[in-house]
């Protein structure tokens, strides 16, 4: 009897915490307060984590939107110096066939071609224009703005020396490859232009 009673004895002494299966009445204080204060630091824990999600995905909205803003003012700042310049372009080589096409002596003609070129009448001559567009542009359009430049500054040194008429074969052979390039060049801008919806940030 002695035995069976000190085997009883011994199976009821087990401690609840061997189980590791939490609350248990049968833990004593500290051991309460042990509990209490594990389930509080995991209770932080999970408040933390959350917190750190939350702020991470405030960053990445508010870079996504201010790279989308960033995009919308480059792009209107490209807009803007591209619609001046192609403006440039078309309103010298106005300027410039009206100085050549009229009745006067060559020396008089040459001054007027070179200073419908040189000084517009809004301050914004090509020349200066295409240094901007050198500035804001890729380079694949600033490449593209540098042949019909050129091509302007050839029907600006054939005005200047020699006497034409506007349906001369001379002056079309320079008037339709500098078109031609306004309209590449239209074209390159345009593209350049439009939203890009594969960019990443």
């Amino acid at each position: 009897m002695i035995v069976s009673t000190e085997l009883g004895n011994a199976g009821q002494s087990e401690s609840p915490l061997t189980y590791g299966r939490g609350w248990s009445p049968h833990l004593d204080a500290t051991q309460r307060e042990s509990y209490a204060a594990y389930m509080e630091l995991g209770t932080l824990a999970v408040a933390a984590i959350g917190a750190v999600f939350g702020v991470g995905t405030t960053l990445v909205t508010d870079l996504v939107r201010s790279r989308r803003e960033q995009d919308r003012y480059w792009n209107e700042t490209k807009r803007v110096v591209y619609t001046r310049f192609l403006a440039s372009l078309a309103q010298t080589h106005s300027r410039m066939i009206v100085a050549a096409f009229r009745e006067q002596p060559d020396d008089v003609r040459r001054h007027g071609v070179h200073d419908a070129f040189h000084n517009d009448p809004q301050h914004s001559d090509a020349k200066a224009l295409l240094r901007e567009l050198a500035i804001v542009s890729p380079d694949h359009v600033y490449q593209a703005a540098l042949p019909a430049y050129r091509q302007l500054r050839m029907i600006r040194e054939l005005l200047a020396a020699r006497s034409l008429r506007p349906e001369s074969a001379e002056y079309e052979e320079v008037r339709q490859p500098f078109f031609q390039g306004m309209d590449t060049l239209q074209k390159v801008m345009r593209d350049d232009l439009q939203p890009k919806t594969s960019r990443r940030f």
